[in-house]
């Protein structure tokens, strides 16, 4: 009996958690309301317990490790292997093909899905890739203030950023909102 309470105290915990930023998303292939937390990779390991994601994409740069992350099976869990860096020659940046796969995992999520980001820092690229995740399902100007309210200190990468605007067609606009990050108080943009 107290085990079952317990564990629906942590279903209720985690759905204030994961509150979907949208009520209903028919652009998604599931209907998935966009249930997502971004963190760096410190808080997703001491908080894999209570935030308890069903799914997670995991951003590191090459030759680093995660370290004792959340146990999910592999089709749950996207790794993406890019480093922190804005100059698109560097060796270690992102390329076009890293935002497709986040955004074709994305599209394989249930509509129930409680989905985790994280890269290092929780600054740069996991904000960057949320951005972008975000502007598939809403306005970029939405997009950079949903943003804002689940990670206020962000500070969206500005070359995953760019590839996410150019794979989602936003001819710049996406990359524009990133700019205006970070921020302590989220402003609407002026016309």
């Amino acid at each position: 009996m107290a085990l079952a309470v317990e564990r629906r105290t942590a279903e209720k915990q985690a759905d204030a958690l994961y509150a979907p930023l949208l009520d209903g998303n028919p652009s998604h292939p599931n209907g998935w309301p966009i249930r997502v937390i971004v963190a760096s990779q410190t808080e997703a390991r001491h908080n894999r317990a209570l935030w308890a994601p069903s799914h997670l994409i995991s951003i590191r740069a090459p030759g680093t490790k995660l370290l004792s992350m959340i146990e999910l099976p592999a089709e749950r869990h996207l790794e993406l292997l890019f480093g922190d860096v804005t100059d698109p020659d560097e060796p270690e940046a992102a390329r076009a093909d890293a935002i497709e796969r986040a955004f074709g995992f994305i599209d394989s999520l249930p509509e129930d899905a409680h989905l985790l980001v994280h890269c290092l820092r929780g600054i740069g690229r996991s904000t960057a890739l949320t951005l972008g995740i975000l502007a598939r399902y809403m306005e970029p100007e939405e997009a950079a203030a949903a943003l804002h309210g689940l990670r206020p200190e962000a500070k969206p990468n500005r070359h995953v950023t760019g590839l996410c605007d150019t794979v989602l067609g936003l001819k710049g606009r996406l990359a524009k909102q990133a700019l205006r990050f970070p921020a302590k108080v989220w402003k609407p943009a002026k016309s």
